[in-house]
């Protein structure tokens, strides 16, 4: 009888007609969260094959990573070369500087000409000066792999006999200011495909005569020029946050060719392709065939999904075109969800619209957004399995701790949803009142359907909260892909200093940055502030350092920095305490890093 009833209110839902309701059925919050669950188990079947499927094939890189040199790293060369060539796992785009050589003396060897070896879009190399010295020298290069993220690294060779490596050339930290702008330029992108185009499929699909209300069309009207400000953005800041520029760079020409003749540079160019025929369908949208304008969303959606995916992490790695169109689908299908609520809370679930008037496009977005959770539920799987293989990568990687606050911030969204599919299942079963026939007055009828104000305030929670995982989101795209990135574990220690206790704890991040901190005390374990505290990283293996930690008193006894290494190895961290004008001691630590 339930499943019978429960197939009733689906068909109700599209239709915007209630069905009879049984008054001994659980309450409408458990049916609705049971629906919810119903919805997405056959989705979570299928991503079960699919992760089974994916933990049995040999993982694959995400990224970019360096195969092998010429000169070969840490190789003892009898004449010095004429070039340096590196070979990567898959093709690459070339920067200016992507491949810098530095001598004994700091100075750069390198003639400066950066190019394809052979024409191998997967190698780089330049050319270095002749006659060069005995010594060691150190190779720095910066590439971008094919999901558009900048690999960096370093490794040294020597010529005859080795000398102290120079360490000037550590890793381009880049511009803080690009990061953080080049996010929120993604995070405009995915707000302005939320409502530019999953509002208009909302107005296509769940409410033809939103075309008549303002202010919905303002909101579409917005979303598109959201998403081309974005789009905009995404392409000027690209240049600056592969070189490691400032923001000053993103009017750089030569910067923009060189993204704009790349995979991610050509999928911006076609997005902004894609917004030109949106906007010239809401402004002719009169003059469309109505067959037309009901594919229309679809093919725009679809479209504009795999532009975000060739700029992102599915553009490399294994299962590509698996991996395009699951990212597609992901992004499709937020669009959908989100620019639907946006709608509802802008201009259907306003203040003194009729409930009729409502009730049939939400009846409607109900059917959509269950089918874009079940979507986004199997793609978010599939993609979290395909770039995190391990506990391991998930609980000491960026890109993992970061995944995880979006895990939990979607959840959140789910609950929030559920409170909307509630009020849907309320409506398409309302409690009726049967009254037995007598002769008393007839007493008022109470009408059994939720309120709207209700729903207005769950919509409320779900957009904002989504929102917030557009956020996450952004982070996550403009994160290293955990399966590439080195996952180094954090390093704490106690180390006798002359007199005192140095606490020490290091945390690489995994991009050959570490982050230091370190409290001295005393025999008792009571804080106290030494004279002067310096610290210190080397690697003997390739006899790389000491590379200087600048160091900030953040309190008592505490002090705090960070550092930039230009390889991964079992590196040696070195603190000095000093007490007085002559007096003072160094600890040891050893920190492997990368």
């Amino acid at each position: 009888m339930r499943g019978t009833q429960a197939r009733e209110a689906l068909s109700a839902w599209h239709d915007g007609e209630p069905v009879d309701a049984d008054p001994s059925d659980p309450s409408a919050l458990s049916a609705g969260v049971r629906l919810l669950s119903r919805s997405a188990l056959p989705a979570l079947a299928a991503t079960f094959v699919v992760a089974l499927v994916l933990l049995v094939v040999p993982p694959a890189s995400a990224h970019a990573m360096l195969e092998g040199s010429t000169p070969a790293a840490d190789s003892v060369l009898t004449a010095p070369p004429s070039s340096v060539d590196l070979v990567f796992n898959e093709a690459i785009s070339l920067l200016p500087d992507s491949v810098r050589v530095f001598g004994p003396d700091g100075t750069r060897v390198d003639r400066g000409a950066v190019a394809h070896s052979h024409r191998d879009a997967a190698t780089a190399g330049v050319d270095v000066h002749a006659d060069l010295p005995d010594g060691t020298y150190l190779v720095s290069y910066r590439v971008v792999s094919a999901d558009s993220h900048p690999v960096e690294g370093a490794f040294t060779f020597v010529i005859g006999h080795p000398s102290r490596a120079p360490a000037v050339a550590p890793p381009v930290d880049g511009s803080r200011s690009v990061d953080v702008a080049l996010g929120f330029s993604r995070w405009l992108t995915y707000a302005g495909s939320a409502l530019g185009l999953g509002g208009f499929a909302f107005l296509v699909w769940c409410w033809p005569t939103g075309w008549s209300v303002r202010r919905a069309r303002l909101l579409v009207g917005a979303g598109a020029g959201v998403l081309t400000l974005g789009t905009l953005l995404a392409l000027l800041l690209k240049g600056p946050y592969d070189a490691g520029a400032g923001l000053g760079s993103a009017t750089d020409g030569r910067l923009l060719r060189e993204v704009l003749g790349t995979t991610y540079g050509r999928a911006l160019d076609a997005r902004l392709l894609l917004i030109a025929a949106l906007v010239l369908l809401l402004t002719y949208r009169e003059h469309v065939p109505a067959r037309w304008l009901a594919a229309a969303p679809g093919v725009l959606l679809a479209g504009t999904g795999v532009t975000f995916a060739l700029c992102g992490h599915a553009a490399a790695g294994s299962l590509r075109p698996l991996a395009v169109v699951s990212d597609t689908i992901h992004v499709a299908a937020m669009s959908i969800w989100l620019g639907g609520l946006a709608l509802l809370l802008g201009a259907v679930l306003v203040r003194g619209r009729e409930r009729a008037d409502a009730t049939s496009p939400v009846m409607r977005f109900s059917s959509w957004a269950g089918a874009a959770v079940t979507a986004l539920i199997a793609t978010g799987i599939y993609q979290t399995l395909r770039e995190v293989r391990s506990w391991e990568v998930l609980l000491h990687s960026h890109y993992g701790h970061v995944l995880v606050w979006k895990l939990g911030i979607v959840a959140v969204a789910f609950v929030a949803a559920a409170g909307s599919r509630a009020w849907v299942w309320q409506t398409a079963n309302p409690v009726v009142a049967v009254h037995a026939a007598t002769a008393a007055p007839p007493e008022p009828v109470i009408d059994g359907r939720p309120s709207l104000k209700r729903l207005r305030v769950s919509v409320a929670i779900e957009t904002v909260v989504l929102m917030a995982v557009l956020v996450v989101s952004a982070m996550l795209v403009t994160s290293d892909p955990a399966v590439s990135a080195p996952v180094s574990r954090p390093v704490s220690a106690t180390v006798k200093v002359g007199p005192d206790h140095v606490h020490v704890s290091a945390v690489p991040d995994g991009a050959h940055h570490v982050h230091l901190t370190l409290d001295v005390t005393d025999a008792a374990g009571t804080p106290t502030e030494p004279r002067e505290v310096d610290a210190s990283l080397s690697l003997s293996s390739s006899r790389i350092g000491p590379l200087p930690i600048k160091l900030a008193t953040t309190g008592h006894g505490h002090r705090t920095g960070q550092v930039s290494v230009p390889v991964s190895g079992d590196w040696q961290l070195a603190v000095t305490v000093r007490t007085s004008a002559i007096d003072e001691a160094t600890g040891y630590v050893d920190l492997p890093i990368g």
